[in-house]
């Protein structure tokens, strides 16, 4: 195998992705202080903070005094140097999410529809993107990409998660026409109808890159995500970056048989939204539907009832993820009620602690949980334009035989 390389203007466009990022997480940042932070001379950190200013994707935010010499400019990201535009599509509605290039979120539009089938879902999407549209105006042309995110297997355990009555007189033919979601047309279809380029990931690693990207403070850098919602997926996260492993399926924690089978064969089954709901009617209990009725007694006792049952159902799962993975959290996302995902959190915790060898990582609730997929689809196109991966140094693989 010949070695990997870089070419010069390949560095080039990493040193001004590690310079973005370094200004992202400390706004008003010197140039000085680049140059001392990244090792580059200042005379590079000056062309290319001077180009970035041109293109408008930085702005002069004040300046340093108080030193000798001329006083050096504060740098902060231009948040309407660029957009990215998100679009979510899971099992019980479709969402979209247009961010500015600061991260913060310009509008946010969603539809409740349970299973959406091709067409619907493309009506929705014609609606929602005619509306950021309308919104941005001569500024679309800043937008770089849409992002696309959706559960993988959209037509596949309909048996558990459908608990709507209506959908599940004819389950089979709602699995035929969600078999639409196993091919990338969807993708190209908003490709075409944005004329901007597609960038898909399944749900979970949506989620976990927007942790990535605008998550304020010392960022955890291992970390393990599961994301919650009809059913569940995971994410792996190591150092830094997102792991999809050989074909694309890395983190698939929903794949992994539960302990007992009690709330459904495998863990994406389980750990849902669609198993909390099953929990409530199986004990003649209508699911709550306002802040106030999730803090019932009665429903905190069956939150606790739920969580612990689940909690055991995953736990050998999750003892494997600390063993092969070693992550510095476990984060959980979603759009499990808070409510219960503290009372799960703790029912992990206390079982990771009494069964596990290793070190327990710290469980924590994600950033940003209900919008944290859409916010991630959106996140998508600036992280592939703007993030310092480290394969943007490196030229194509080859292989010499």
């Amino acid at each position: 195998m010949k070695s990997l390389g870089s070419t010069s203007e390949q560095s080039r466009i990493y040193n001004e992705r590690i310079i973005l990022h370094l200004v992202r997480r400390r706004p008003g940042i010197s140039r000085v202080t680049i140059a001392e932070e990244t090792g580059l001379s200042t005379q590079t950190i000056s062309v290319i903070t001077s180009s970035l200013l041109e293109h408008g994707l930085l702005q002069v935010s004040g300046k340093v005094r108080g030193k000798r010499g001329q006083p050096s400019v504060k740098l902060s990201i231009n948040a309407q140097g660029a957009y990215g535009l998100g679009m979510n599509v899971d099992r019980d509605h479709i969402s979209a999410v247009l961010l500015d290039f600061s991260g913060h979120c310009v509008l946010s539009l969603e539809r409740d529809v349970p299973f959406p089938t091709e067409q619907v879902a493309k009506d929705i999407a014609s609606e929602l993107i005619s509306e950021v549209k309308a919104r941005l105006q001569d500024d679309w042309v800043k937008v770089k990409g849409i992002g696309f995110a959706k559960p993988d297997y959209m037509d596949a355990w309909l048996d558990s998660l459908v608990t709507d009555s209506e959908l599940r007189v004819d389950l089979a033919r709602l699995q035929a026409e969600l078999t639409y979601w196993q091919s990338d047309a969807f993708e190209t279809w908003l490709a075409s109808e944005t004329g901007l380029m597609c960038y898909k990931e399944n749900d979970a690693v949506a989620a976990a890159t927007s942790e990535l990207l605008f998550t304020q403070g010392n960022q955890v850098r291992h970390f393990f995500y599961l994301f919650v919602s009809i059913a569940c997926g995971g994410s792996i996260v190591a150092d830094g970056e997102c792991y999809l492993g050989a074909h694309g399926k890395a983190g698939s924690f929903g794949l992994i048989p539960t302990l007992s089978g009690k709330h459904g064969r495998w863990i994406l089954e389980a750990l849902s939204l669609s198993s909390l709901k099953r929990f409530f009617a199986h004990h003649l209990h209508e699911y709550p539907q306002s802040h106030e009725a999730w803090q019932a007694p009665v429903v905190v006792g069956l939150i606790d009832r739920w969580s612990c049952e689940v909690a055991e159902e995953i736990q050998p799962a999750l003892s494997a993820v600390i063993a092969l993975h070693d992550p510095q959290m476990i984060m959980i996302g979603g759009r499990l009620p808070i409510v219960v995902v503290d009372q799960l959190i703790c029912h992990m915790t206390r079982l990771l602690n009494q069964q596990s060898v290793l070190p327990v990582p710290t469980i924590s609730v994600a950033q940003h949980t209900a919008t944290g997929v859409t916010l991630g689809a959106a996140v998508l196109p600036l992280y592939e334009t703007f993030a310092p991966q480290r394969d943007v140094l490196l030229l194509n693989t080859q292989y010499a035989k």
